[in-house]
């Protein structure tokens, strides 16, 4: 059951670090800074938020379903 949770949930992580690092390192070199680690942070707080806002969506929805019985009407 964790495996069939954690996929997705990982592959949110790698979805939100990959276009966080491409954003992160498209603004350093567009600055003209040296990047330094600053992508690779970006990267990962871009996969967390995007995880957390699946999340929520997903526990709001959940929630709506229960309240109406989880029947189709």
């Amino acid at each position: 059951m964790f495996v069939l949770l954690a996929v997705p949930g990982l592959l949110v992580v790698v979805a939100g670090y990959v276009v966080g690092f491409a954003v992160a390192d498209w603004v350093c070199g567009l600055l003209g800074a040296r990047p330094g680690g600053t992508p690779e942070l970006a990267g990962w707080l871009t996969g967390l938020l995007l995880l957390a806002v699946v999340l929520r969506l997903l526990v709001g929805r959940l929630r709506r379903r229960s309240k109406d019985g989880g029947h189709q009407k």
